[in-house]
């Protein structure tokens, strides 16, 4: 076996992709679960970053050893058979749901467009079905190149906020938070772990050495840091203008051109798309061992069948879908970082 570092960044960069959503990338949820807390936000977004290296590791670390095809597998490993019966259709309706907001979420960006909600839903579902067609490879590829192109546009909007308004943060009077910010940190990354699980547990055929998984962790996580540390301190400028915003990225981009905001709105779209992608990746891989269709054939078939679902609106879905599922992804994420310490030697 040899090391294969492009294996590694293609890797890092489906893990980036899968975490970077729609509320990362538009900075909602960088300041709910950091930013809020003021000055401490930067020390939350350290652990939270140590918290989803050492998860993506441990998934992969039992992918590749086990060579599991869906994240079933990988919940044996963790929690037991008996356990793992139970959570695997628990995650299974989490990944359907989640794409589904991802679906309507689409429709929402493309009514901001001026478009229709329908046009929105069915480019998203063609979308999805086009990259499922080349099964984890085309994954990978549509990750490694749309990845490097959204990071590199929220770290310049970043990086131009900051030069216009001067790289000093002084904070002002009452930016103490009255809570920690460790029990968010921790929030946030159980809020990612399912579509992480879901979509690493397919990847261990894939690694060739055991160094591309510690490579790939840090690569990606270390890019995930240091973007939510750079997008944290922007926002943190503009602190008495989020709640005017409902994306809080645009409170960074008040005189931007027009051309600067269509380009932020795709990058938002990208964001929705990547981690839909995932979603449905993770799901039709574990429903392809119930099911004689090639992975692609049962992914499309869910996007197709979310479809109509997806007309009761993003902003519904999300209200009622999200704190379903927060003891669920806590409890997960426990026995995950838990796991090299309780696994039988």
């Amino acid at each position: 076996m040899r090391f294969n570092l492009w294996n590694s960044l293609k890797i890092s960069m489906t893990i980036i992709g899968t975490t970077i959503g729609a509320g990362f990338a538009s900075g909602r949820e960088i300041w709910e679960f950091f930013g809020s807390y003021g000055e401490e936000s930067s020390s939350g977004i350290v652990l939270a970053t140590l918290l989803l290296f050492a998860a993506s590791v441990v998934i992969l670390q039992i992918s590749w050893k086990e060579r599991t095809q869906h994240y079933s597998e990988v919940l044996v490993h963790v929690i037991g058979v008996r356990l793992a019966r139970l959570f695997d259709y628990l995650v299974m309706a989490s990944l359907v749901t989640s794409t589904l907001v991802m679906v309507a979420g689409s429709g929402a960006t493309f009514q901001e467009w001026n478009g229709s909600f329908t046009m929105g839903i069915w480019v998203m579902a063609a979308a999805v079905i086009l990259i499922l067609f080349f099964d984890l490879k085309g994954l990978m590829s549509m990750n490694a190149v749309l990845i490097p192109v959204m990071v590199t546009v929220l770290v310049v909007v970043c990086l131009q906020f900051l030069q216009g308004t001067g790289w000093m943060f002084v904070p002002e009077e009452g930016d103490l938070p009255t809570l920690p910010v460790w029990p968010s940190a921790i929030t946030y990354t159980a809020f990612n772990i399912l579509s992480l699980l879901a979509v690493l547990s397919t990847m261990g055929r894939q690694i060739q050495h055991p160094a591309e998984i510690w490579v790939s962790g840090g690569i990606s996580c270390l890019c995930l840091g240091l973007l939510a540390s750079l997008y944290n301190y922007s926002l943190l400028r503009v602190k008495s203008l989020i709640s005017q915003y409902e994306i809080p990225l645009f409170a960074l981009m008040r005189d931007y051109s027009d051309l600067w905001v269509a380009t932020i709105s795709l990058i938002l779209w990208l964001a929705i798309y990547t981690t839909a992608v995932s979603n449905v990746h993770g799901l039709s891989f574990r429903l392809s061992e119930y099911l004689s269709f090639p992975p692609w054939v049962i992914g499309g078939g869910v996007i197709l069948l979310l479809v109509p679902v997806s007309r009761l609106g993003f902003s519904n879905l999300v209200t009622l879908l999200y704190p379903l599922y927060g003891v669920l992804n806590l409890l997960i994420l426990t026995m995950i970082l838990l796991y090299p310490f309780t696994k039988e030697q």
